[in-house]
């Protein structure tokens, strides 16, 4: 068995299958600890490629929704955040809906018609200690 299939295979095995047993709607995997599980050394790009690629992602029914580490992405703290999809890799490919990921972006406009974020909280901190303190 090719490396890239034996990753993939554990990963599917210790994350995707029990948490869609579980009925989760997204999983994290760290580079470190595929590494850790398979007895790899300097093996974190070949995780980290695994991990990434499109075939892997159809396979399982699987979105990657986040991935964060350095710069070079080929870290052993390489983090993917996968969203499992509704149904099978051969069935439904519709996503759990999840009314946290519809919130998404939905004070965007909001904040950039007040100046951007960190410009309002400047605003509202500024405004906070100017304020007559209620003492009871």
């Amino acid at each position: 068995m090719r490396l890239a299939d034996r990753i993939r295979a554990h990963v599917v095995e210790r994350y995707v299958d029990p948490a869609r047993n579980r009925g989760d709607e997204t999983i994290t995997v760290v580079a470190r600890d595929v590494l850790g599980a398979l007895s790899l050394r300097d093996s974190a790009p070949s995780v980290c490629s695994a991990l990434r690629a499109a075939k892997f992602h159809r396979e399982n029914a699987l979105v990657l929704i986040r991935e964060d580490g350095p710069p070079s992405k080929q870290s052993t703290t390489t983090r993917f955040t996968y969203r499992l999809l509704g149904g099978s890799a051969q069935g439904d490919d519709r996503p759990a809906r999840n009314a946290v990921w519809d919130l998404l972006g939905c004070g965007k406009k909001t904040f950039a018609a007040l100046g951007g974020g960190e410009h309002w909280l400047k605003r509202e901190r500024e405004s906070f200690h100017d304020s007559p303190r209620v003492l009871g």
